[in-house]
């Protein structure tokens, strides 16, 4: 689910105008820096994290990338106000508090048998009980 909420969102900040037009507000209202690299490079990253995400591939690593992408979100919801900026969620920042308490579950749990983090050997408990 993590990789899927990744890959829509990246992908509907670039491709659908409603949500250009709400990121952009969110990025200016909040006065987050650098604008132009936030406006394009956040969603690429977005949408690269849900893919390696949905492929299970290096998923915690991919998990500790998303928690600070949504501790700036929650940062975003409590300063901006303007309900333009929020076309498809509630301005209270309850989804970033859930999109982090999956991907504390990802960083737990790992990406599942069916991951390409397990198929490689990859796998951080894997690994912590092979040495020694």
């Amino acid at each position: 689910m993590l990789g899927v909420i990744f890959l829509m969102t990246g992908t509907m900040k670039l491709s659908l105008a409603e949500f250009g037009e709400a990121w952009s507000i969110q990025l200016i209202e909040a006065g987050i820096p650098f604008y132009t690299l936030n406006y394009w490079s956040v969603p690429v990253l977005e949408i690269l994290l849900g893919i390696l995400l949905l492929l299970g591939y290096y998923s915690r690593i991919g998990a500790v990338t998303v928690i600070p992408i949504m501790l700036v979100a929650i940062y975003v919801h409590m300063t901006v106000s303007n309900p333009a900026a929020f076309p498809a969620q509630p301005q209270e920042p309850y989804i970033p508090i859930a999109i982090i308490a999956m991907a504390l579950f990802v960083l737990k749990k790992g990406g599942g048998s069916w991951s390409k983090d397990m198929s490689s050997g990859f796998e951080f408990s894997t690994m912590s009980t092979n040495v020694g």
